[in-house]
Formats: C-alpha cells, structure tokens, sequence
C-alpha cells in the first residue's frame, strides 16, 4: 500500500514478564505527520509497546503493521534502518564520548575503511545549530546536565530522518527553554509528515501537542480518539479509573513556625567559573518553599552544597539556630537534612537491590547495634509502606521493578526512617503520572503539618504555584526575587527568572 492510512499500527499486543501481564491485547493505530500522545499512569505499558515497536521486545502475541506491511520479530537496529527512532526515558549516554560519538554510534559515517570523523563533527554541528541547541560536537556527555543528555538524544533521533519517531517523556529533565526547542522541532517534523508517539505526564503538554491520544490502563487499551474531544479532567479520569479533584493538595492552613534553616550568603567559586553567589534565604518549620528557574539557574547547586555534596566557598547557614557545617553528606544527614535528587534512578536508588535494603541505606548507623538488625528494618518498611501507600508485594521486591511512583515513595521512606528537620525535593515528581504526582503532594502537605520544613525544586510552574508558600526564582546563580504565595503567578514568575537574559 503506497500511502496507507496509517504509518504505524500494533493489533492485539500481549507481552508478559514473570508474574506481570505487562499487557493484554493494545491496539494502536498511528497517523503520519500526526502527534499521537500515549496516555496512562505509570505501570499502565506504555513504555513497554514503545519497546515493542522499536524493537527491545519482542511481543508475545500481536501484529505490527508498518507503512502497510506487516512486520515480525525485528531488532532496534532493523527499526533504525526501516525508519523508526525512539528516544529512551532512561538515558545512558556514554560520558566519556563526544556529542558526535553518542549520536552517530554504530553508523558513524565511513571515508573506505575508517571513521570520517570530519564529516561527523560538521554534520552533528550543523544539526546541533540548526535544532538551536547551544553545544560544541567535540563536548563530552560527561560536562552536560541531563537536560543536555536528553537534547542530545532528541537531536540523535532527529539525525535517522525517521518516519516515526518514539519519545518517553522527552521533557522529564529539562526545563521551559528546552522544551520549546523540543516543541518547535515536533511541529517542524510533522509538518514534514513524521509521526510522533509520545509519552508524556505533563496535562498542559498533552493539550499542546496532540492530535491524537490514546489511553492504556494496567496494560490493557481503554480508548483511543482526538485530542480535541478530551479536556484534563476526562483525560485524567479515563487514565487511572477515577477522578482525581485535587492534583495539588496544598493546605494553606498548616501553621507556619520558627526559622528552621536560615542561608546568608551563600557562594561558591569553582575553577570554571561561580555557580551561585549571595544566596540568602529563610525556611520555615511547615512551610514549602519553592525554587523556580530555568534550566541552568543554579538551584540543584545550592542545594547539592547545603546537603553537603559540593564545597561552599563563603556564607553561612544555621539549623534550628545553630552553626551547619557540613564536610559531606553524612554530615548533613546526622543534623537532619534529607536530599530527594532529582535523578532517582542514579543517585537515590540501588536498582538492582531490595526494598529492604534501600530504605535502610542512610541510616545503617541507627540499625547496628553489632549486627544489623534486620527485624528493626523490616518493622520500619511495613510501616514506611503503609505511610506512603507504596504498592509492594513484598520487601524483597527489587527497587528497579517499581513504577516511576512508588520508586519515588522508596526514596522518600529511607530518609522518614530517620530524623528529618529539612527535606530538600529536587523535582520530586518529574516523570511520574497523574495520579502518583497526586499522592507525592498530599505526602509533601502531611509532612508540612508535622513541622517539618520543605524546599521543593521544580521546572513546573503549576507544581510550584500549587504548592509553594513563598517562591524563591533564581537566574544564573543569584536570587532574583522571593515571591509570596499570593503574588506569585507564572508571569511573575518567569519575569524573575528570565530578567536580564541575553543581556551582555
């Protein structure tokens, strides 16, 4: 068929893993130069048909049907060849290689026997400057943030000249700037007749971008249709089973307290340059303070420092009216500051290990009295899981198996095992659906009324405005503004946060 209606079709798709029925009978049906959002909540499938189509697994039972012929079992480098391109939720890029390298890897262009490596640094920059991504080719992976890693996987799928391109939640790690240049460039390919599927938890995203959607609940299709005949609350309804009336639980009656933590004049100076300077700002007992900002603003750099992780070149910071000073983490952690990272999967998860064993990773010390007292830990799991309602058959189960969610409820619980006066959350819901973002926020308010006090990092505007208290925004490095709950909406927002950009 010379122009099929569809470009992409997967009928009556079935994978299952040991135990999991990951998904029972999805139908899909995919049109060219169309945004096709794939919608449900995490653990739905949706991740796992992208990796279907693209070849990582192969279905236990179902067809696929690419531009009009039916495809068999097929690897990610047939789909690469026949035009199809996914870019991963779960990025691993090669920090040591170039941008060049990790975008042209396994078809790096050839001059007879060898790499034409000139060819590949001008082309990887020509696209870069085309695609207004403001990289050098010859930079590592490793000098980028993960907003970088995920531009430079988006500019990989780009490059292929694919019919379809697949992106799991492609605007997880970076922030509005970037999203636009994601945004201008999907316009751009569906307009030139590619198609996009892409997964995404961001509402105002979805309503930006689609043209279709179709939504998968606990691995089994429930509809698919036109963007246009779905608002937020249908959508949302549709994807977990029920009504969610409230994504951001915040309750304004939690009574403020006492100073908890109190920075002034925060500044570090590295050899390649100031990260951050005179930075100065209060945190309340029950309070959430938000920190906006653009990707790149210093925020996650200021709070690697208070927790310990990064040197702090001049300031000073009290806890609870006394000298902090920390060396490292374990200093932090012994005066009762926890750190969410943003990057769970890397820094705030042993994947490969137990539930057991992550909840107890921080707090060993309160454990060991000799030996490990297993039974201790055990006792504070099943009290962590009913807290935070995290779904586990058992705490045997392997962190990596959990949904984005309840991975993120871990990370939570093995710092409410100890002794927390702040807790630092570092885009604590990036990458997490609807109705678990739903849950993190009620928890995040639960903790505010036992007094503890909250800074909350967030590329979100809605999350931030939803949550916060007061808002601090910064840009490049310094503290633009401290906005009260009242006063801070997104414009004024981001006129904090984008004052003097582009300015020499």
């Amino acid at each position: 068929m010379a122009n099929p209606e569809y470009v992409l079709e997967m009928q009556g798709i079935v994978k299952v893993f040991p135990g999991v029925r990951a998904l029972d009978g999805v139908n899909l049906k995919v049109r060219p130069g169309k945004v096709h959002v794939i919608c449900g909540e995490n653990g739905a499938g949706k991740s796992t048909l992208m990796k279907i189509i693209n070849g990582t697994y192969i279905a236990d039972e179902g067809t696929m049907i690419y531009k009009g012929q039916q495809i068999g079992p097929h690897t990610v480098t047939d789909t690469l060849k026949m035009g199809i391109a996914m870019i991963y939720q779960e990025l691993n890029p090669i920090a040591e290689m170039t941008i060049a390298e990790n975008i042209w890897l396994g078809r790096e262009p050839r001059k007879g026997m060898f790499v034409d490596y000139a060819k590949m640094y001008a082309d990887t920059q020509a696209l870069l400057d085309k695609l207004d991504i403001p990289y050098n080719a010859r930079q590592k992976m490793y000098e980028l943030s993960i907003a970088g890693h995920q531009l430079v996987e988006i500019t990989k799928a780009i490059s292929v000249n694919a019919s379809v391109i697949i992106m799991d939640e492609p605007s997880s790690a970076i922030g509005n700037e970037e999203i636009e240049i994601l945004f201008r460039q999907i316009f751009s390919l569906r307009e030139q007749g590619v198609a996009i599927l892409y997964i995404t938890h961001k509402m105002d995203e979805i309503f930006r971008i689609a043209d279709d959607i179709t939504i998968i609940r606990d691995g089994q299709w429930v509809e698919s249709g036109p963007a246009s005949d779905y608002n937020a609350d249908k959508l949302v309804a549709r994807m977990v089973g029920r009504e969610i009336t409230n994504v951001f639980p915040k309750d304004t009656t939690v009574p403020i307290g006492d100073v908890v933590l109190d920075v002034k004049n925060l500044t570090q100076v590295k050899e390649d340059g100031g990260r951050f300077r005179d930075i100065s700002f209060q945190l309340r007992k029950g309070e959430i303070l938000g920190f906006a900002g653009l990707v790149g603003a210093g925020r996650s750099e200021v709070m690697r420092a208070i927790f310990g992780l990064d040197p702090i070149s001049s300031g000073s910071i009290t806890l609870d009216g006394k000298d902090y000073r920390v060396k490292n983490t374990r200093d932090a952690i012994e005066q009762g500051v926890a750190m969410v990272n943003e990057d769970r999967r890397t820094y705030g998860l042993v994947l490969g290990r137990s539930i057991h064993h992550n909840t107890s990773l921080v707090n060993l010390k309160k454990y060991t009295k000799g030996l490990i007292d297993d039974k201790a830990i055990s006792a504070d799991v099943e009290k962590m899981r009913e807290l935070l309602q995290i779904k586990i058959a058992n705490e045997d189960v392997e962190a990596g198996t959990l949904s984005g969610g309840n991975q993120q409820k871990v990370v939570l619980a093995k710092w409410l095992v100890g002794d927390v006066k702040v807790m630092i959350l570092d885009e604590p819901t990036r990458g997490i659906d609807v109705g678990a973002k739903s849950e993190i926020h009620k928890l995040m308010t639960s903790f505010a009324r036992e007094g503890m006090g909250i800074i909350m990092i967030s590329s979100e505007l809605p999350e931030i405005l939803g949550m916060s208290d007061r808002v601090v925004v910064m840009q490049e490095g310094i503290i633009q503004g401290i906005l009260d709950r009242s006063e801070a909406t997104q414009e004024s927002i981001m006129k904090l946060a984008t004052r003097g950009v582009g300015k020499q």
